[in-house]
Parts: structure tokens; C-alpha cells; sequence
């Protein structure tokens, strides 16, 4: 389970609304047990657009009482401009903690323009069709690339990474009414198979995913939304 756990925070802990407008969002991430679900641990969002500059962020830990068992905490941060309503990435920086150490820390700059990423002087460059997007805005381009094209049933990205930049679809499935907090909530469900990962946005919420699910192995975890605030 704990392998399971590190991958699902790193694959739906980015979570994101398809306007450009400053935002914080609050979710539970729960662990599927036999017979129930178990809330595990929450995650806080932000993004911050002062015109056509961005900063989004995002800090995610297990909660207290699973700590003793295993403590575990992830920090994400993505900046970049907006050009002809397009999101740009230029930077993505990763933190993630196991206990009191630091397991993981990446930083990697983007060039979209020219296709590839550069990670501890490397350069790694774009394989395939899609646009280039870190691990944390993947979901604003897809959120915003779903707003402006409804009609569209698959959204590829090549996204940059810690090993590079990897090809990967979203397929659009069709509509599903779920319950967030006592409502039901009509969205639009996205899957990616190669990732094990279906996602629910909200047109109510501009297309901020409010369910996510994800499986890795045999573990099964899903993280819902229960707190979005939008300054006055």
C-alpha cells in the first residue's frame, strides 16, 4: 500500500480549474479498504494569475494518524504566462518528503517553444504530438483545452517529468452525475489508461476535477473535493 500511495500522490495531486483565475481548493484522499474507504490524507491548491503570469501550487501529506505507520508529504510548484490563451510552462519544482528526509527534489526548466526540458543540465526533448506540460499544470491545459473544444474525445500531452518527456492521452468517456458533499454535480469523466487514472470535472466548478480516481496494483484510492474558494 505504501507504494501505492507515494504513486497516487504524485499522479492526482495536481488538480486544477480550466480558467485562469486565482483559486484555493481543498481535498480528502481516501485509501478503498474490503468494505469501505478510509480517508488517508488531504491536499491544499493555489493558483495565483495576475494577467498573463501564473504560479500554481500544491502541498499534500498523509494526515496524523497515519503517520506513525507511514509520514509521508509532497510539495509541487508550476509557473509560467499565458500566450493566445495557451498555458506556457516554464518551470515545475518537486519536493517530496518521507519522514524527516527528503526523498525526492527535481527542478526542471521548459523551453515549449523550442520542445524540450532541461533536468540537472540534461536535455530531453519532445517525442510526439501534444503540447509540453509539466506533472502539475498538465490539469489547467486540460481543463481549459476541454472548455474550448467540447466536441474533442481524445487530449494528448507530452508531459516533462523527472526521466524526461513521455507521451500521454486522456480520453474523453461521456457524462456522469456524481456526489460531492450532498450534490450531484453532472461531469464530464476522462480516463487515461496507460496511468490507471479517471477524473471528473465540473462545468459548475470551471472544470475543476471534484473526483479522481486512481489504482495502482491492487490498492484503489480516490480524492474528492470538498472546499473551492474564489477571491471576492
Amino acid at each position: 500500500m505504501k507504494k501505492g500511495l507515494i504513486l497516487c500522490l504524485g499522479l492526482i495531486f495536481s488538480i486544477s480549474s480550466h480558467a485562469l483565475s486565482s483559486y484555493k481548493a481543498s481535498y480528502d484522499l481516501y485509501a478503498s479498504m474490503a468494505l469501505s474507504s478510509i480517508k488517508i490524507g488531504n491536499a491544499e491548491f493555489k493558483l495565483e494569475a495576475n494577467n498573463d503570469h501564473y504560479i500554481y501550487t500544491s502541498k499534500a501529506s498523509v494526515s496524523p494518524l497515519w503517520r506513525t505507520l507511514y509520514n509521508y508529504s509532497r510539495s509541487e510548484k508550476s509557473s509560467g504566462i499565458v500566450i493566445n490563451q495557451q498555458l506556457i510552462s516554464s518551470y515545475y519544482g518537486l519536493t517530496e518528503t518521507k519522514g524527516d528526509t527528503v526523498n525526492k527534489k527535481i527542478e526542471i526548466n521548459i523551453f515549449v517553444d523550442q520542445s524540450y526540458s532541461i533536468i540537472g543540465g540534461a536535455k530531453f526533448w519532445k517525442t510526439g504530438p501534444g503540447k509540453v506540460v509539466d506533472e502539475l499544470n498538465l490539469y489547467l491545459v486540460l481543463s481549459q483545452d476541454i472548455s474550448n473544444q467540447p466536441e474533442q474525445k481524445v487530449f494528448n500531452y507530452q508531459v516533462a517529468d523527472d526521466k524526461g518527456i513521455k507521451p500521454q492521452s486522456f480520453n474523453v468517456i461521456g457524462s456522469e452525475v456524481v456526489e460531492i458533499n450532498g450534490e450531484k454535480l453532472q461531469t464530464i469523466k476522462i480516463d487515461c489508461p496507460e496511468l490507471r487514472l479517471t477524473l471528473n470535472l465540473s462545468k459548475k466548478h470551471n472544470y475543476l476535477p471534484v473526483l479522481i480516481r486512481k489504482t495502482n496494483g491492487g490498492s484503489s484510492f480516490h480524492l474528492t473535493l470538498v472546499d473551492y474558494q474564489k477571491p471576492p
